[in-house]
C-alpha cells in the first residue's frame, strides 16, 4: 500500500485551514508508517478578489511574505522528526497571462519541493468574476441559471489549462465540484473528456483523492474516467487530502483495491 502523502494541509500561522500543527501531521505519519510526508497549505493569491478566508490573498507580495514564513516553521519541524518531509503548495490557478507572470515569480522566489494545481472555483471566461465553491455554499450565494453554467463550463476549462501550464507536479481533486452536486449532468462529459485527453497528450501526473468517498460517495475523479486514463497509462498517486492527523491515509486500503481492479499500475512517486 502506498506509504506516503503529499496532499495535506496544516494550521501553520493560524492561517492555513488544516486542524493540525506540522510537527503532529509529522508524528501521526510516522506512527502510520509513513516513509514520506509531503505538507502542501493552499496558495491561494489573485489581486482584485474577494478574500473570504484567512488563507485567501489579493496582493502577491503580500502572500510571499507569509508563505516563506510556513515554510520555515515547517522545514524547522521536519528536523525533529526521522520521516522524509517535503514542503509544497496545492496552488488554485488561474489562465491569465497577468496571473501568470506574478504566480512564476512567486514560484522561483519560493524554491518549495512540488507544487500541485487546483481548482475550487466557478468563473467566467476571463476570471474578473470568481465565486469559491465552498464559500459560495456554505453562505448560500445565489447565483442565476447562466451564470452558473457558464461557471461550471470555466472550471473545467481552467482544469484544462492547469494541466497545460507545466507548473504543477500533479493535479488535484479533477471533478471537486462533484461535492456540491454541480457538473453531474451528462451535457458535462464533453468536458471530462477533454481533461482525459489533455492529460494522456502530456502523460501529466494526476490524484485520486480518497476525501471525496466522505464528502461525494465516490472518490475523485469518477469511477469512468479512471478506467479512462487507466487505459491510457496516465500516472497517478493517491492523496488523502487530510486536513487534520485523522485523515492521514484515510481509504487508502480502498483506492489501492479500486486501481487493482482497473489494473492501474502507472503510480507516480515524488523524486529528488
Amino acid at each position: 500500500m502506498q506509504a506516503f502523502s503529499y496532499h495535506t494541509h496544516t494550521n501553520s500561522l493560524g492561517i492555513f485551514d488544516g486542524r493540525n500543527t506540522p510537527d503532529e501531521m509529522m508524528s501521526k505519519a510516522e506512527s502510520l508508517g509513513f516513509t514520506e510526508l509531503g505538507i502542501s497549505n493552499h496558495l491561494i493569491c489573485k489581486p482584485g478578489a474577494y478574500c473570504w478566508s484567512s488563507q485567501n490573498f489579493d496582493d502577491f507580495a503580500k502572500a510571499e511574505t507569509v508563505y516563506l514564513k510556513t515554510i520555515e516553521e515547517i522545514r524547522e519541524a521536519a528536523v525533529r522528526h526521522k520521516i522524509k518531509v517535503y514542503v509544497g503548495f496545492e496552488v488554485d490557478y488561474y489562465k491569465s497571462s497577468d496571473w501568470r507572470r506574478e504566480f512564476e515569480r512567486l514560484k522561483n522566489r519560493l524554491n518549495v519541493d512540488y507544487m500541485i494545481g487546483s481548482t475550487h472555483n466557478l468563473m467566467n471566461q476571463d476570471a474578473s468574476w470568481v465565486q469559491n465553491i465552498y464559500h459560495m455554499t456554505r453562505s448560500n450565494i445565489k447565483v442565476d441559471e447562466d451564470t452558473l453554467r457558464d461557471g461550471i463550463k470555466n472550471y473545467w476549462l481552467n482544469v484544462i489549462e492547469s494541466i497545460k501550464s507545466g507548473y504543477f507536479d500533479f493535479i488535484a481533486h479533477l471533478d471537486v465540484i462533484k461535492i456540491f452536486g454541480l457538473g453531474l449532468e451528462p451535457e458535462w462529459d464533453e468536458y471530462k473528456w477533454m481533461v482525459i485527453e489533455t492529460l494522456d497528450k502530456s502523460k501529466h501526473p494526476f490524484e485520486l483523492n480518497t476525501s471525496g468517498w466522505t464528502k461525494a460517495g465516490e472518490q475523485h475523479p469518477h469511477t469512468w474516467m479512471l478506467k479512462e486514463l487507466a487505459k491510457r497509462d496516465v500516472p497517478i498517486v493517491i492523496s488523502d487530502d487530510a486536513h487534520s492527523v485523522d485523515l492521514l491515509g484515510r481509504y487508502f486500503s480502498e483506492a489501492e483495491n479500486l486501481l487493482s481492479e482497473l489494473h492501474y499500475t502507472n503510480r507516480w512517486k515524488f523524486s529528488k
